[in-house]
């Protein structure tokens, strides 16, 4: 294992250490805070990419966050105050706990919205439905792992240079072939069993380049990771969910010993449709007020942002999953208008000519009707 990484704020940087108590819920101090509105969803950088550029240092009663020219906020876990808010992550609804007014202050002018940071506490009472367990922040699993081989195919293949950065893994090995780890079911580092639950899915935040905050236009490194790692729903995968037997402690140079092995996933070659969508000119650039009705739910929005984006800026919350459309989980039926900047990978033919377009991608041009 060469390298343990934990991210205490769920969206921020990740602090690299050189040992780590596994505990049932993941690693200690991994994904112990997060980010959410006054409405209790979740703020993560698929969104707010800026989080990337939350800096935490860990510290004997608690942790310093840094960002940019805003003054250090120091966290000190006995001033939280004693106090739930309800709070949810990818469905999993549970109460989790209150920090400071002044820590509610500071993250809300890096957001730039009321938001609120939230506590974990020291025993987490999230109970994720995917891993059946209880977890800490995370998006489904406790811990995640990548080998160097894998990353050094994807940039292989890749247009563009990517980092381990990008894929916020806890654990990193080498000595490996590329992927190998897809093929292991039970293994053990350090002190610690883990079984090997499942893929992980990537989605949008894998674009964000950590040094500027900003999207990859080209949508790198997901489109070439759907080109030969993504399965029959479109969803893209890249690293494999592990779930601890037992808590204990891990080291970096811990030799990762293979216990009992599985048959690996096949993934399918997925085939680009040609994308036949009005294309933006000069006009339609020019910012301009557009009537969006949801459902009925009528707002006015612009001819800027896409329709997910609007969406949530309105308080509608649509599903999605990888918010940069290979997945199809945020497919909505478009019954009247036009959009732009369509990407319908995930869309099959039939819905396409229903009129089904994907929230995530999709910029209205006109007025525009949608229902789902």
């Amino acid at each position: 294992m060469t390298q343990i990484n934990v991210f205490p704020v769920k969206s921020a940087k990740g602090i690299t250490i050189s040992s780590a108590l596994v505990e049932e819920t993941g690693l200690c101090f991994d994904r112990q805070f997060m980010i959410a509105l006054l409405d209790g969803s979740m703020v993560t950088a698929r969104s707010y990419p800026q989080l990337v550029h939350i800096t935490p240092a860990l510290r004997p009663q608690g942790v310093t966050l840094r960002y940019q020219q805003l003054p250090p906020l120091q966290l000190i876990y006995n001033q939280f105050e004693d106090a739930t808010f309800r709070s949810e992550v990818w469905g999993d609804q549970f109460d989790a706990f209150k920090t400071t007014d002044e820590a509610n202050e500071w993250i809300s002018k890096v957001v730039g919205k009321p938001a609120v940071l939230l506590f974990k506490g020291n025993e987490s009472v999230r109970f994720s439905k995917k891993a059946q367990q209880k977890v800490s922040f995370a998006d489904a699993f406790p811990v995640l792992i990548i080998s160097e081989a894998s990353l050094d195919d994807l940039n292989e293949r890749s247009t563009s240079h990517h980092t381990m950065e990008q894929f916020r893994t806890n654990l990193v090995v080498s000595g490996t072939r590329a992927f190998e780890e897809d093929s292991w079911k039970k293994i053990k580092i350090g002190d610690v069993v883990f079984e090997v639950s499942c893929g992980c899915s990537r989605c949008i935040l894998t674009t964000v380049n950590p040094q500027t905050a900003k999207l990859d236009k080209l949508k790198e490194p997901l489109t070439t990771l759907a080109s030969y790692r993504s399965d029959e729903q479109g969803k893209v995968y890249f690293g494999q969910n592990l779930i601890a037997c037992n808590e204990g402690l891990i080291t970096e140079g811990d030799e990762v010993i293979v216990i009992e092995r599985q048959s690996p996933t096949q993934y399918v070659m997925k085939e680009q449709r040609n994308n036949d969508a009005p294309v933006r000119d000069a006009e339609s650039n020019q910012h301009k007020s557009i009537s969006i009705s949801i459902n009925g739910h009528l707002f006015s929005g612009n001819n800027q942002q896409t329709i997910l984006e609007q969406a949530e800026d309105e308080g509608i919350r649509l599903a999605y999953s990888c918010r940069s459309g290979f997945c199809g989980a945020c497919k909505i039926l478009k019954e009247s208008g036009e959009v732009a900047d369509v990407a319908m990978d995930a869309l099959l033919e039939s819905e396409i000519e229903q009129g089904y377009i994907l929230a995530c991608c999709s910029t209205p041009m006109t007025d525009i009707e949608l229902v789902n």
